[in-house]
């Protein structure tokens, strides 16, 4: 039994997307902050700076100035993880999880 494929709806072509209007263009512009706002982000960055600093004194690490945003930025991601962790309620029957060695 031979079967031929066909396609039941048809493609629209493509086309370039319309023009937004200034009413829609206006939701996608980036808001400007308020001034709380704007000073909440520098002190936080700022302790975070700082908090790259000391760590950095009291490991002995040497961190060249180009790459204190991206350890900034990654101290900020694991804290982040290590606030879901910790947010996680677990009950309080769970027991470890047994370890298999191969």
């Amino acid at each position: 039994m031979s079967r031929k494929l066909t396609r039941t709806k048809a493609r629209k072509p493509k086309t370039a997307p319309a023009k937004r209007s200034a009413k829609r263009a206006a939701k996608f512009r980036h808001k400007v902050r308020a001034p709380a706002q704007a000073k909440a982000v520098d002190d936080k960055a700022e302790l975070m700076a700082e908090l790259v600093a000391a760590n950095a004194r009291a490991l002995g690490l040497t961190l060249e100035p180009a790459w204190r945003g991206g350890v900034a930025f990654n101290l900020q991601l694991i804290l982040r993880h290590a606030a879901l962790v910790e947010a996680f309620v677990l009950p309080d029957d769970t027991e470890p999880a047994p370890v298999f060695h191969a």
